[in-house]
């Protein structure tokens, strides 16, 4: 199967089309029964960058992607073991993630969902950083599991769909929020892979103000977690993702000339707790 992928990846547009039309059916079902293999090199070398391929080369037909959407969004993929922490069911719903990214991303370019189903789709994606447990980076041997920086993509990507019922943008930012009390620090680029939701927001123009209220909230939630004997791990955890995200979307708001209210609201909290 290896060896297979690895030559469609070489193949160019037109190799690449006629190959579909006769295998592309076998070839589609591997690659999504074997989108979350904890061998890094079939499931990210392999499988993810010939998704990449077929979707920008639109060598995937209406049928196969409304059947790879239905079976993504269900316990079996992008809620495998949800909840779990430690196990190689992250890597299935990490790639489920990326996977989703790209099909959303496509039906903006050439819409191919009904409402009925992007509708639910949106729904179901929309509450996966909420969900998510396992916030593993790098997997030795195993390579990238990356569940929250891939969830926040995703998260990204719907946040810009035009037909996203902006009910479901406060479980967007309800599932950010989750992310700084997981229990964890980041250090794989998780902060600016959550702020491009924001920027993803923004130009949605969505209300600067609840943005705003959402971001006090978050301080809120610190000063009531402050302990009064020194700090936890946990809340320490929670302070130092709270104070390097907000860092980083104040300086990409900053870069974009977007949201300057919101960019202020960052520096104060910033201000206010770096040396707390």
């Amino acid at each position: 199967m290896k060896q297979q992928m690895k030559i469609v990846l070489e193949m160019d547009d037109m190799q690449c089309q006629n190959y579909m039309k006769i295998h592309g059916e076998e070839l589609f079902e591997a690659m999504l029964t074997n989108l979350g293999s904890p061998d890094g090199e079939l499931r990210d070398e392999l499988i993810y960058r010939l998704l990449v391929k077929l979707l920008n080369g639109q060598h995937l037909d209406t049928n196969q992607l409304t059947g790879a959407l239905k079976m993504l969004i269900t316990d079996q993929y992008l809620f495998a073991s949800i909840g779990e922490k430690g196990s190689d069911d992250v890597f299935i719903r990490s790639f489920s993630t990326l996977w989703l990214t790209g099909l959303f991303w496509l039906d903006q370019e050439h819409p191919f969902m009904d409402s009925e189903l992007r509708s639910k789709a949106l729904e179901k994606c929309a509450t996966y950083l909420l969900q998510e447990r396992d916030t593993r980076g790098f997997v030795e041997g195993k390579g990238w599991a990356h569940s929250i920086a891939h969830g926040a993509d995703l998260a990204a990507m719907i946040a810009s769909h035009p037909l996203l019922e902006k009910r479901l943008i406060p479980i967007i930012l309800e599932g950010v929020t989750s992310c700084f009390w997981k229990g964890s620090v980041y250090t794989d680029d998780e902060d600016e892979r959550l702020a491009a939701i924001f920027m993803s927001l923004a130009k949605s123009d969505y209300p600067e103000e609840i943005l705003i209220e959402w971001m006090e909230q978050i301080f809120d939630k610190l000063d009531r977690k402050t302990p009064e004997k020194g700090y936890s791990k946990s809340f320490y955890h929670a302070r130092t993702n709270i104070l390097q995200f907000m860092k980083t979307l104040y300086f990409a708001l900053k870069k974009s000339k977007r949201y300057p209210k919101l960019q202020s609201t960052a520096s104060f909290f910033i201000q206010k707790w770096q040396n707390a």
